[in-house]
Formats: C-alpha cells, sequence, structure tokens
C-alpha cells in the first residue's frame, strides 16, 4: 500500500510539474508577441500623427457635431488607432476622421486636416516646419501665439542639432513678441495677459509711450552670436534690429542716431550686404531725411534738436552710424554717408 501512495505522490509531483512548464511555455510565448506587437508598432511611423494647428478638437464620434473629448495642443504626438473609411469635408478641408490615442489617456476621433503623419526618425524636420508655418500664421489670436511659445519650449527639449535649436529658438521668441503685441492696452492688467506677462518679465521690457511689453532686443543680439556660423544668424540679426525699442526720444535728436547705432546700423555692421542691408538703409534714410526736412523748415522752431551739453556724445554718436554704414556698398549709403557728415558740422 505505501508503494502505491508513492507512485501516486511521483505521478501528481510529475503532473503538476508538466503543468507549471506549459504555463511557462504560455507566458514566454505570450510576452514574445507582445514584444513583436510593439516593435511592429514602432517600425510604423505612419501610425502616428502630429496636430499641426491649436485646440484641435478630439470627438466622441468622426462628426463635427459630436462631442468633445479633449482639446489638443500644437505638436501633440498621438497613436494612429483607426481611420475612416471614407473623407469627410470639414469647412474647405476634406480629409479622413482618424481614431487616435492622446497622451493622458484620452481617445476620440479627430479631423486628419488638423494634424499629419509623424515619423519619430524626422523629428526635427517636422518640428521646425511647423515652427515656421505657425510664426507665419498671420491671423493667430493670443491663444494660439502662446501655444506656440509652449510647442518650441517642447520641441527644443526633443532636438539635437544646432540648426534645429536655432530656428526653435528664434520660432520662441518671435511667437513670444507677437503674443505681447495682440494684448489690447486697456487689459494689460487682466487675466490672462497679466500671468503670461508676469511669466516672461525676465525676457520683456515694458514702453510706456507704447503702452506695450516687448521683447528684448539684447536677447536676439545674443542669440545671433550664439549661432554666428549658421546661415540663420543673418536673420536672427534682423530680427534683433527690427525689434521695438522702449522709450520715445521726443525730437531729442542724440535719441533717435543712437537708435539708429544699435538696430540698422549694428545689421549693417554685420551684414553689410546682407539681404536686408536695403531695408535698413531706407529705415535711416526716412529718419535723415526727417531731420533734413526739419531743419530746413523757415517757420517755427526745430522739432529736432541737440543741446549744447550733449554735443561732444552726439559726434561720437554720429561717428559710430557713420563707420556702421562705410563699409556698405549700396548707392544709399553714401549719401546717408554724407547727411551724417553734415549733421556733425551743423552740432559741434
Amino acid at each position: 500500500m505505501s508503494s502505491t501512495n508513492a507512485i501516486i505522490r511521483r505521478a501528481a509531483a510529475g503532473h503538476s510539474g508538466r503543468r507549471v512548464l506549459l504555463h511557462a511555455a504560455l507566458l514566454l510565448c505570450l510576452c514574445a508577441l507582445l514584444v513583436q506587437s510593439a516593435h511592429a508598432r514602432q517600425a510604423q511611423g505612419a501610425r502616428a500623427r502630429i496636430t499641426s494647428a491649436s485646440g484641435v478638437r478630439l470627438r466622441g464620434e468622426p462628426d463635427t457635431k459630436a462631442g468633445e473629448v479633449a482639446r489638443l495642443g500644437l505638436g501633440t504626438v498621438v497613436e494612429e488607432l483607426e481611420r475612416s473609411a471614407a473623407k469627410a469635408r470639414v469647412g474647405e478641408a476634406e480629409d479622413y476622421w482618424y481614431l487616435v490615442a492622446a497622451p493622458g489617456g484620452a481617445r476620440g476621433w479627430v479631423f486628419g486636416a488638423l494634424t499629419e503623419a509623424f515619423d519619430p526618425a524626422r523629428r526635427e524636420e517636422i518640428f521646425r516646419r511647423l515652427a515656421a508655418e505657425r510664426v507665419g500664421y498671420a491671423a493667430a489670436n493670443f491663444a494660439e501665439l502662446i501655444d506656440l511659445v509652449k510647442f518650441t519650449e517642447r520641441a527644443l527639449k526633443e532636438v539635437s542639432r544646432r540648426e534645429s535649436s536655432a530656428e526653435l529658438e528664434l520660432a520662441r521668441l518671435q511667437a513670444l513678441g507677437r503674443s505681447l503685441a495682440s494684448v489690447p492696452m486697456e487689459e494689460l492688467e487682466k487675466e490672462p495677459y497679466r500671468s503670461w506677462v508676469k511669466e516672461h518679465e525676465p525676457e520683456i521690457v515694458y514702453s510706456e509711450p507704447a503702452g506695450q511689453w516687448f521683447v528684448r532686443s539684447e536677447l536676439l543680439w545674443s542669440m545671433r552670436e550664439k549661432y554666428k556660423d549658421l546661415a540663420l544668424a543673418e536673420r536672427i540679426a534682423w530680427e534683433a534690429a527690427s525689434t521695438p525699442l522702449p522709450g520715445e526720444c521726443e525730437g531729442y535728436l542724440p535719441c533717435y542716431v543712437y537708435k539708429e547705432t544699435v538696430t540698422d546700423g549694428r545689421y549693417l555692421q554685420l551684414y553689410p550686404r546682407g539681404e536686408h542691408a536695403e531695408a535698413a538703409l531706407a529705415n535711416i534714410t526716412e529718419l535723415l531725411g526727417s531731420v533734413e526736412d526739419d531743419l530746413k523748415k523757415s517757420d517755427g522752431p526745430a522739432v529736432f534738436e541737440v543741446p549744447k551739453e550733449d554735443r561732444a556724445e552726439f559726434q561720437k554718436t554720429v561717428g559710430e552710424l557713420r563707420a556702421q554704414l562705410a563699409p556698405v556698398k549700396h548707392p544709399l549709403a553714401a549719401g546717408l554717408i554724407k547727411k551724417l557728415d553734415e549733421l556733425a558740422r551743423r552740432f559741434r
């Protein structure tokens, strides 16, 4: 009897061991299938999409009348789960609807024209293009410009090439500047404008006469220096030269000439044959033309003046602008230098 029990126990133990081995084998097969499936999804770059606009609505059904599940910001990468059988028309656009999984777990349908296929291997190219397109969108409102700033900040953490960083940093400051320009003067102290200004105070400066905040131009000049070896550096310099400076000169001629030395003059010194050289010369021509016309008029006192105690410093400022114009090989430059020499003689 004891020997029979022993046989039964050994048989039971063997059967149990086989079950354990079978379960382990099944588990390994399942894990392998999951890994294979994950690799397959990663290999299919077109299965990911990225939003190409701000406030993209995620809906419960593939219909503009369906309930809203969530809103996605510019540059949100989502996983494509399904595509509608046929295209639909929304406004002027015709595209498929896509069922997607968004970051955070939300699922819903998004209209395809507000997204595009996303390939992680081309992320830098896609980020740069999206930023350039949205910066160039002239009708962007305050909320869209905020979204653009935030998108460039996220994108900067995911790029490694200097060219990509330069383009995204420039787009960020351009979007920040435009967001500030879109704030109504009478609502600066109201939300959400007040919080936005507070958040970016180290990067901006207030101009009392304009009743507006501007991006600090020195940030752009520093960026130009940082990326001076890149082709983009000239565009950064022109953006710096075109960024408004705070304050108002109110007829004080040394102020006007000084502002030209730190804007158009500085650009011309760096890029005397640059793409925007003619525009910079036109700005200086406009100023000196106004000064010349004012000083020539016979009725009433001149608007533009230089107090005697400031004339020595004024001579230095005029000399600096003259030196910035000297290397510019353009017909306008010689005429401007002549006008500056006349100003220097008049206010000795």
